[in-house]
């Protein structure tokens, strides 16, 4: 491998040029940046992970991020990064090491200040992405390891939605957006039913999960079919009716028409909740 060094970012961690692919990247590795310079090259033996950019944009971004963060930080999150790569099949979107980098550093700028963000869909997080939700929790035991910051578990969500963005090389906003519709949706469900719905509940994670696929099925225009419609609409009217708003507030935000078939699937979902709701 022909790597020369574009920048050195820590002692182990180094931006470098594929001369034979002719591409950019990081490159991780003990002890990879220690007394290197800018146009060295970069023995294999040397390198442990390599982050090939296939943007060019977002690698003079992290070029632009890494002037103004400090190295310690840049490292800890670099390390973050492979972490999360080891945990993915594909290859992560280049985009996180500029997403995640800028989060946490500014993150750490606020809690500095003493200034603390509520995440308003950590629920909704915890149940959608539990495995981007657990190495973000492992994030944060290595920022209070590394730097000595204790960064409250709200951020955790955020970073969880970060990471599951990189994993399915989805923009950030995509992911932001089903939560807050989840959110949304879960509240006319409480409305209607009048009734709060305990959020760590198994029935309650069912109902996020199923709604994130009928976002993203809705997003698509590729809906399935209900053997259990006509059974649905006859025994559950009530919680068949909740259903039939949700999806009025889906069709509102896709333009798109959902039929009775995912309606049911929805309402089989609230009639568990409702149910679990007058037992007690």
């Amino acid at each position: 491998m022909g790597f020369k060094i574009l920048k050195v970012l820590n002692n182990n961690a180094v931006m470098a040029k594929d001369e034979e692919k002719d591409r950019e990247a990081v490159l991780l590795g003990k002890g990879i940046g220690f007394e290197k310079k800018a146009g060295e090259e970069i023995t294999e033996e040397k390198i442990e992970k390599i982050f090939y950019f296939y943007d060019r944009g977002e690698f003079k971004k992290y070029e632009e991020l890494s002037e103004r963060v400090d190295k310690r930080v840049l490292e800890v999150v670099q390390e973050i990064i492979k972490m999360i790569s080891e945990s993915s099949c594909e290859p992560l979107s280049d985009h996180i090491h500029v997403a995640l980098t800028d989060h946490i550093n500014f993150t750490l700028h606020r809690l500095s200040l003493k200034l603390e963000v509520k995440n308003p869909f950590l629920n909704e997080i915890r149940v959608l992405y539990p495995k981007e939700y657990g190495i973000a929790l492992i994030a944060l035991e290595m920022i209070k390891k590394r730097l000595g910051v204790s960064v409250p578990e709200d951020e955790a969500g955020f970073i969880a939605m970060h990471i599951h963005a990189a994993m399915v090389n989805a923009k950030l906003s995509k992911t932001v957006r089903y939560a807050n519709m989840i959110e949304d949706m879960v509240e006319i469900i409480e409305k209607m039913l009048q009734i709060k719905i305990n959020k760590e509940d198994i029935n309650y994670g069912r109902l996020v999960v199923h709604l994130r696929f009928v976002l993203e099925r809705a997003d698509k225009g590729n809906f399935i079919k209900n053997p259990l419609l006509k059974s649905v609409k006859r025994n559950f009217k009530k919680s068949f009716q909740v259903a039939g708003k949700i999806c009025k507030y889906i069709e509102e935000k896709f333009n798109v028409k959902v039929p009775e078939d995912e309606l049911a699937y929805i309402a089989l979902h609230i009639e568990r909740i409702k149910e679990e709701n007058q037992q007690k």
